[in-house]
């Protein structure tokens, strides 16, 4: 990943050696070096300047332009009050529904089951994602970092199914202490439908991670 910059950096750097050599004011009778030779013609440093500015230029708009294409939309993920376990989301599932925008933010509903599919792709770049439990009374932020943390292990990849390949993401939602005890699980939301909540007020799951 580092390759593509390093070539840029050892670009420039040539650029603005050349440059400087080129524009450098040599005084009367002074003796060439291997670093600083002998200046070159007026035309050579007229091209060598246009090169430069060149340079400058294409790399300011590179930079700017992945600057745009690494900054997606952010994720609001919506999850049901009280709710503890891993969650899944399958992206482009042919025939179900796409995520919802609003202000600016891919909304992603998950249900009880703790597993959510969508058609629309999965976004790529850099971004903050933010996540709230759901109830009839309202939305409340879930805290993904900090003491008070509830969000941990968040994955991305790629799964085979009947369909075909999918991509998906996956985090868990919970204390670090109940993350612990179910790092590893191939388990994706609530084992029990029926009564969800233990005494100690965690959820735990046991769904398939993939359908075909």
């Amino acid at each position: 990943m580092i390759l593509p910059y390093l070539a840029i950096v050892f670009l420039v750097i040539a650029t603005a050696y050349s440059a400087i050599v080129s524009f450098r004011h040599r005084p009367q009778g002074a003796v060439p070096s291997w670093i600083f030779p002998i200046g070159t013609s007026r035309a050579a440093r007229i091209l060598v300047g246009l090169t430069t500015l060149a340079l400058v230029i294409g790399l300011g708009a590179w930079f700017g332009i992945s600057a745009r294409s690494s900054t997606r939309r952010s994720l609001r993920f919506l999850l049901p009050e009280g709710y503890a376990g891993w969650v899944r989301v399958e992206f482009e599932v042919q025939g179900a529904p796409p995520f919802l925008v609003e202000a600016g933010q891919a909304v992603l509903k998950i249900p009880p089951s703790g597993s959510l599919r969508t058609s629309s792709p999965e976004p790529y770049g850099w971004t903050t994602d933010y996540y709230y439990f759901y109830s009839g009374s309202g939305l409340r932020p879930v805290p993904d970092s900090g003491p008070g943390r509830l969000i941990w292990g968040k994955i991305s990849g790629e799964a085979s199914g009947a369909s075909g390949k999918r991509k998906y993401e996956e985090f868990f939602v919970g204390t670090e202490q109940q993350f612990k005890e179910r790092t590893g699980e191939q388990t994706i939301g609530p084992r029990s439908m029926a009564a969800p909540v233990r005494g100690d007020g965690r959820l735990i799951g046991t769904l398939p991670t993939f359908a075909g």
